[in-house]
């Protein structure tokens, strides 16, 4: 099934039928997610990027940023070196266990490190079990959107995982990811999107909660 024809399920995301490019908006974001490593380069500054709610800018439109777009080359047998961005200390092949080229799961680990797994082992998992998943591994998650967290989305599938690059006053956020506008595994994967406060942008998906990163030593 094709975009614009229908959702299209895909192994941890999920692509909606439509995608709706809109003018870029820059508001004032929060404070850096609890838990995480320094941003660095992996997000604009100070403050994030915010998209109006149902703003979609797609990956090789004139304005997309280049900080969005996936770390190593890309695409390829070896699409991404993780390491710059997440600290993984090799490059994840194309159908690399959670992390398969052009999947949601795929984009966000160029941005953060993901080390917990299923109960079979499988590092990362798809989309939407990443909440549970990395609580359970002694990451702090929680309802409300901050810049540099993990977005999780449950539905009917997979589900879905997005990077927060962007939080306004209100609770409306925005998100870097791939497989929502443009289905992987075909270049360039990525968009921006912005999303309404409490909400996943999507009839077919609800949002799980954000996963800010590891929990404090007791």
């Amino acid at each position: 099934m094709l975009a614009g024809t229908g959702p299209l399920l895909a192994a941890g995301c999920l692509v909606p039928a439509v995608a709706v490019v809109s003018v870029l908006g820059l508001l004032g974001a929060g404070a850096a997610a609890a838990g995480w490593p320094a941003l660095g380069g992996l997000l604009p500054g100070p403050g994030g990027m915010m998209l109006g709610p149902g703003a979609v800018l797609l990956a090789g439109s004139p304005s997309f940023p280049a900080w969005a777009l996936p770390c190593g080359p890309e695409p390829g047998a070896l699409a991404l070196e993780p390491s710059a961005c997440t600290g993984h200390p090799y490059p994840y092949p194309y159908d690399y266990q959670g992390f398969a080229t052009g999947q949601c799961t795929w984009y966000v680990a160029t941005r953060r490190l993901v080390t917990w797994r299923t109960p079979q082992g499988l590092l990362g998992g798809n989309g939407g079990q990443w909440l549970a998943l990395a609580a359970a591994a002694g990451y702090m998650v929680g309802p409300a959107p901050e810049l540099g967290a993990i977005a999780v989305y449950t539905d009917a599938g997979p589900g879905h995982v997005a990077f927060v690059v962007g939080v306004a006053a209100d609770g409306a956020y925005t998100v870097a990811e791939a497989n929502w506008a443009l289905p992987g595994p075909a270049a360039p994967f990525v968009d921006l999107r912005g999303v309404a406060a409490a909400s996943s942008g999507s009839t077919v998906e609800r949002l799980a909660g954000f996963i800010y990163g590891r929990s404090p030593p007791q």
